[in-house]
């Protein structure tokens, strides 16, 4: 029962100290004897009493936002000792068989939603919007299509990179009036290493190394096919010529795109029902926090705040009956805060010929470790303060 549930909660993602926690805390319910739990991003290894061993490892990752509630719902369960090992083994593999809610047309159309409000976010330009959705498409078609062949994985990053920057050389950036980084980044999110370094980031903050180094490698070797990609197709396409920038929206766009992307992302990462509100608050804390943060700190320490403010209110919200998991919530305001958007743009500035030195490197730096400190920094204080009240209550 361990081992399915600590390979499921791996799958979700979540981090590798989380998780070790959670299993942790659930063995005293249905053992008397020790147990150890090591784990590692694709597997873990328990150990019970002096002799017992289990060892598994996990073939796959999923971007569900129903499967991860289900699972998350299964391990409370489970640390709650209500529900017996057996049944436990048996809604685990159901959950992990869980298919998207919605068809490959409507899921791909929720990414290309996604896509906008994202594109809202980076940079709001009413020209660029319909570039926004065109490219979106066209990444979500790529998705879908590389879904039921799993060795096709390592080279959609690539794939989707170049075939972005080649339709938005020849098509889009003209169109648009704005940077061709800016263009392409929104539809490439779903390649954005973005959750991978951030997590990584969290795990070597907590002493996990092994598995922190091993998410940051696998996060920079995904960028850099991103990066490829987008070099291979400016070496094809050639180079957009340099027009005068479209007029920006107003303030009101990012409370827009708040609503956009979470729409967006109920659809694409297949939420669990009734969720949808509860996403757009999680999503308006970050990208809230993240924009009046961004008034009086550089931009690449923003995300700090934005997510130091959301993993207390997701884990707050998820008391509310109608609320889903927290870390349902806390999976969708991380997209939104796309950490690997930056890095995205900094690092293909060498690829494109722009500027780039050490001080592009620092910034890409700090956005992805400001994310992970906030994570760090609103998870103690939120239960410091709920082991305060507890107490009290108590006494």
């Amino acid at each position: 029962m361990l081992c399915n549930i600590g390979v499921a909660l791996l799958e979700a993602p979540q981090p590798s100290q989380l998780v070790t926690g959670r299993l942790v805390k659930i063995a005293p319910s249905y053992t008397t004897q020790t147990v150890r739990v090591a784990v590692l991003p694709t597997m873990l290894l328990i150990k019970r009493g002096r002799v017992a061993y289990e060892f598994d490892a996990s073939t796959h990752f999923s971007l569900q936002l129903d499967m991860a509630a289900r699972i998350d719902d299964i391990a409370s369960l489970a640390a709650a000792g209500a529900i017996a090992p057996e049944d436990a083994i048996r809604a685990i593999a159901e959950a992990r068989k869980l298919r998207p809610r919605f068809g490959p047309v409507a899921t791909t159309l929720g990414y290309a939603i996604a896509a906008v409000g994202f594109g809202m976010v980076i940079n709001p330009t009413w020209a660029s919007l319909p570039g926004y959705l065109f490219l979106g498409l066209v990444v979500g078609g790529i998705v879908q299509i590389g879904r039921p062949f799993p060795g096709l994985g390592p080279v959609l990053p690539t794939l989707s990179a170049l075939i972005v920057t080649l339709l938005a050389t020849w098509f889009v950036a003209d169109t648009a009036h704005d940077g061709l980084l800016r263009v392409i980044a929104p539809a490439l999110v779903a390649s954005l290493p973005g959750m991978a370094l951030t997590i990584g980031a969290i795990e070597l903050a907590t002493s996990q190394i092994i598995a922190g180094a091993s998410r940051l490698v696998y996060g920079l070797a995904q960028l850099a096919m991103l990066v490829f990609g987008v070099a291979l197709g400016l070496h094809i396409a050639g180079e957009v010529v340099p027009q005068a920038p479209s007029a920006q929206m107003g303030a009101w766009s990012l409370y827009a795109a708040i609503v956009v992307v979470g729409c967006g992302l109920y659809i694409y990462l297949s939420a669990p029902p009734g969720s949808l509100i509860w996403l757009m608050a999680a999503i308006a804390v970050g990208l809230l926090g993240q924009a009046i943060a961004g008034q009086v700190m550089s931009a690449s320490y923003s995300g700090f705040v934005g997510a130091m403010v959301v993993v207390p209110f997701a884990m707050s919200a998820a008391r509310a009956q109608t609320a889903p998991p927290a870390i349902v919530m806390m999976l969708a305001a991380f997209w939104a805060l796309v950490p690997g958007a930056l890095s995205f743009e900094a690092v293909s500035g060498a690829a494109t010929g722009d500027n780039f030195g050490v001080a592009s490197l620092g910034v890409t730096g700090a956005a992805i470790l400001s994310i992970a400190l906030g994570t760090l920094v609103g998870a103690s204080v939120y239960h410091a303060i709920d082991i305060r009240i507890s107490d009290r209550k108590s006494f």
